[in-house]
């Protein structure tokens, strides 16, 4: 079942005298068996997919569809239901929790708000759900500041999945944490999706972590979706120049047999205001209908490119 999706969405930011457009004819799609990753280097537009789906911030124009009802033309009810339906998990935990409120506050406040559990029931779900993510009941009575980072960002999950939403959106969640963190909360993201339907679409530019975890890709350029395939497939035959610069650039990965690629240039800072596809300037296989023409996303071998090469 699809869960979510957005269709032709656009959002264009104003800055002085220019017009960004941060996302440009976007079209995904989240079910509940997905793991979904949207990778891109900083400023592709990543971050303003999540304030779009969270309702954050309108788009110019497009829809975005939860359980076939466009976001934007749903009454009291079904936003209500649609918040539930959600769960959100930010990059920085200390500043996404209030530094004012317990930790036992912090989890309370979402059931409450919904107004369908007792107080048992509330005690029930949040000793449950701190056993799941492997936190000590002990912290319940201390605040944000007192826990560790990887404390915190279990603490802000717990809160997100407290619900038991089927769609969890996660923008850049373990950036601030090292390694060990990472992969040890990664796990308990895992077994967690594995025991109840839930759809994970993750926002990141760390690439070992896709493709660890994620059974789909979509790769972001300057607001435009370029490549949209399954993970192995992403990762045993990238389609898209950007695509196969993004694989190259992993630490470690093809390092015997990896190749220069230029670098970002002045010339490339100017790339929005291209008529035609926004990374010709960095593209080595460039042609000269690529300058004044889009690419459309079309479909080859069963995944989505966007690129006259195909």
């Amino acid at each position: 079942m699809s869960f979510l999706k957005t269709e032709a969405l656009y959002k264009t930011f104003k800055i002085k005298k220019f017009l960004i457009p941060a996302v440009e004819n976007l079209n995904i799609e989240i079910n509940s068996t997905d793991f979904f990753a949207l990778v891109g280097e900083s400023g592709s537009g990543k971050s303003t997919v999540i304030r779009l789906i969270l309702r954050l911030i309108k788009p110019d124009r497009g829809k975005i569809i939860f359980k076939d009802k466009n976001l934007w033309e749903m009454g009291k009810q079904d936003l209500k239901l649609f918040h539930q339906s959600l769960g959100v998990v930010f990059q920085d935990p200390y500043s996404s929790l209030n530094p004012r409120m317990k930790i036992y506050s912090l989890l309370e406040e979402p059931l409450k708000i919904h107004k369908k559990f007792s107080p048992d029931e509330i005690e029930e779900r949040i000793n449950r759900i701190l056993s799941e993510l492997g936190l000590d009941k002990d912290l319940l009575n201390r605040y944000p500041h007192q826990l560790s980072g990887g404390q915190r960002q279990r603490v802000a999950i717990a809160r997100a999945l407290i619900l038991e939403p089927e769609i969890l959106l996660a923008d850049e969640p373990l950036s601030a944490l090292d390694i060990s963190l990472q992969a040890s909360i990664l796990n308990q993201l895992i077994q967690m999706r594995e025991k109840r339907i839930l759809g994970i679409l993750l926002i990141t530019h760390d690439l070992n972590i896709v493709r660890a975890v994620s059974n789909r890709i979509g790769v972001m350029h300057l607001g435009r979706l370029v490549e949209e395939a399954e993970t192995k497939e992403i990762f045993r035959e990238p389609m898209h120049p950007y695509t196969k610069i993004l694989i190259n650039s992993i630490p470690g990965f093809y390092r015997r047999n990896r190749n220069k690629v230029p670098k970002i240039s002045t010339e490339d800072r100017n790339s929005w205001a291209l008529k035609g596809c926004r990374f010709y300037n960095r593209c080595q296989y460039r042609l000269d209908i690529c300058k004044k023409n889009i690419p459309e996303i079309k479909n080859v071998n069963g995944r989505k490119i966007r690129c006259f090469l195909y």
